[in-house]
């Protein structure tokens, strides 16, 4: 049996409008707690190019895979980082929550372009084997939710049966799906990625179990933490669970954690509120 650690995270982009709460002065706090809780994997969200090099520098253990959603790489990105010591990359790639996901581009009416990485992952030391998707959802348009939902399912049959990157394997490895979904439990968006679209008659999961998903936190053995996963740095904001991670049923969720650590000043290293889920495979 493996187990596996897996960390999604919004870090909130640099924005210099933060005041005490500019990247500067939160970088080494969300470096720290990363390494303190040691993922297998992380999917972070909305770092800008200067914050995925202080993520890299901070955290040499791990592997980074993605890229910015704008042109040529740049803007905020959803990266996975690996910790190279137990696992390997495969292959992983990004692409785009619209209508045309292969290229840059917005989708629907979007405000931002928003996009998903992930990562086909192997163990160094024994078969196991995962895929990995991180995914940021617009924070304006419902339709734009709803749409990246159905788009990111329709893409799990290609990333589980090889994806598209350079170094396609041939395994049919359990998912992870992590991010900000900026959506609730019980929410559209949350419903179609669960199979359960209200749109199109789907009412469950569909035949192929490689394909189906389960909420972490609703399925977790143990379950620690608060209900929401927002902050505004200093304190939480109730009711607002919008970070997710939905796990194939071959994994056994031992525990699911909304992590509250703090910075030594005493506030939240970031806007959002990591979550952290225990598996075993």
């Amino acid at each position: 049996m493996t187990a596996i650690r897996v960390l999604s995270y919004n870090v909130r982009y640099a924005n210099r409008g933060d005041h005490h709460d500019v990247w500067h002065d939160r970088r080494d706090a969300v470096g720290r707690l990363v390494r303190f809780h040691r993922p297998d994997v992380a999917g972070f969200q909305e770092p800008l190019p200067e914050q995925r090099e202080d993520l890299r520098e901070r955290l040499p253990a791990y592997e980074f895979v993605g890229r910015g959603r704008g042109t040529d790489g740049e803007g905020e990105g959803c990266p996975i980082a690996v910790r190279a010591d137990r696992w390997e990359v495969a292959d992983g790639d990004t692409f785009w929550l619209s209508q045309t996901p292969d290229r840059q581009s917005v989708g629907w009416d979007a405000a931002h372009p928003r996009i998903a990485t992930w990562a086909r992952v192997r163990a160094v030391d024994g078969p196991a084997e995962l895929l990995v998707v991180n995914t940021h959802f617009d924070h304006v348009s419902a339709t734009a939710r709803r749409e990246s939902a159905r788009l990111v399912r329709e893409r799990l049959p290609e990333l589980v049966d090889g994806g598209t990157g350079a170094g396609g394997s041939v395994g049919r490895p359990p998912i992870a799906l992590v991010g900000d979904f900026n959506c609730t439990p019980g929410s559209d968006p949350h419903r179609i990625l669960l199979g359960d679209d209200p749109e199109t008659g789907s009412d469950g999961p569909p035949d192929d179990d490689r394909l189906a998903l389960r909420d972490a936190a609703a399925v977790a053995d143990l379950r620690h933490g608060p209900e929401t996963s927002l902050t505004d740095f200093a304190r939480l904001i109730d009711g607002r669970r919008i970070d997710h991670a939905l796990v194939s049923p071959a994994f056994d969720v031992a525990a699911f954690a909304t992590l509250t650590d703090r910075d030594d000043r005493g506030r939240y290293p970031s806007d959002h509120l990591p979550i952290l889920t225990r598996l075993s495979l």
